[in-house]
């Protein structure tokens, strides 16, 4: 099974918010984030929804390895796990490690963090390096739209794609598909009806103690969602703010698109430019005059420079609700994700249009 590439420079979209100077928005975040594990406890303990349930403990507890931290990590400290450190106040950063056991995370990672442990909250959140399924979508008034892969949820939001991606958009009467597959229908179906909520009184109860909207039923909001090796549907994140900044997208297109390169549209519009292929090997010395395309493999925080010069993004991996192309939204500039062979058909200055509307890229005849 196809694993995701994660990388240091695939940043957390609050951090992403902060890097393209939106201050506001990113302290918004922020407390969004660092809250998420509260809200899903509320949403198991009201209508039962299975998350990826952590161990809730202060940083003090740590340090002090008080009885029942020290219990867990006798009994389980095999266990693989990511340790996520929520700081109590708003000026500090949140701190987060996964992939290792909980007994190496905590003596190769924890115990060297140059932190107040009376400042931050501890979790230890079960991780699994093998999961079999992993969806983001969003719930809102006009349609439930997202993406779901066979594999870690991080090819999604980080778009280290390396699984197909499978788009999906339902208006609440039909579904549409980016392609057919049975198993990616059966565990969209699971997650949906997992954040359905027809008794009225509870709705009445989640929207006092969360300030929870609901459409046609369904729980509105951005959602990532996991399904682990025992085939049990386990949701990552409910963020009420995040979903305000991605715009439903249009009806999947249907047939072939007439272009050269074709993909996800990210964020519609067109622009013409002449190509600039940026990579790792090339960051720090390539010229990117403004108002070039930018044309790479993946994008991370470290393309931010040429994405604020660009006329236009287009890239061979990603989806529509990766951290990147909900930056390009808040750019503006057309996006393009997931054409798959974009860096091997173009070449540096060559003149193309991009019609991400339509998700396609046009040579122009110089």
């Amino acid at each position: 099974m196809s694993k995701a590439v994660i990388t240091k420079d695939q940043i957390s979209i609050t951090e992403w918010f902060a890097a393209i100077g939106e201050v506001g928005q990113s302290n918004a975040f922020r407390i969004e984030d660092n809250q998420k594990a509260d809200r899903l406890e509320i949403l198991f303990q009201e209508i039962s929804l299975a998350y990826e349930r952590p161990e809730k403990f202060s940083a003090r507890d740590l340090i002090d390895k008080t009885p029942e931290f020290a219990k867990i990590l006798a009994e389980r400290g095999d266990e693989l796990c990511a340790i996520r450190l929520v700081p109590k106040r708003e000026d500090l950063p949140k701190l987060r490690n996964r992939g290792l056991s909980i007994k190496e995370c905590y003596q190769t990672w924890f115990l060297k963090q140059e932190i107040d442990p009376d400042d931050y909250i501890a979790y230890l959140c079960p991780h699994s390096e093998t999961l079999l399924w992993s969806a983001t979508f969003v719930v809102n008034d006009q349609a439930i739209f997202g993406e779901i892969i066979r594999g870690l949820h991080s090819q999604l939001t980080h778009g280290e794609t390396e699984s197909q991606l499978y788009q999906f958009r339902y208006d609440f009467k039909n579904w549409q598909w980016s392609a057919d597959d049975v198993q990616a229908k059966e565990q969209v179906q699971k997650m949906l009806a997992m954040i359905k909520v027809s008794d009225l009184s509870k709705q009445k109860r989640l929207k006092e103690i969360l300030k929870a909207e609901f459409s046609h039923d369904y729980l509105a909001g951005y959602f990532e969602t996991t399904v682990w090796p025992d085939s049990k549907v386990r949701f990552v994140d409910y963020n009420r703010i995040l979903a305000l900044h991605i715009s439903t997208p249009p009806p999947l297109a249907v047939g072939q698109k007439k272009g050269i390169i074709q993909g996800i549209g990210a964020r519609s519009g067109t622009a013409k430019g002449k190509v600039v292929i940026v990579n790792s090997d090339n960051l720090n010395v390539v010229d990117f005059p403004q108002g070039s395309i930018l044309v790479c493999d993946n994008t991370d925080v470290r393309y931010l420079p040429f994405m604020r010069q660009a006329a236009a993004i287009v890239t061979n991996r990603g989806g529509i609700l990766t951290h990147a192309a909900i930056m390009a939204r808040e750019l503006s500039i057309p996006c393009i994700v997931d054409t798959k062979n974009a860096t091997q058909i173009l070449k540096d200055a060559d003149l193309v249009e991009v019609n991400a509307t339509a998700g396609v890229v046009k040579k122009i005849n110089q």
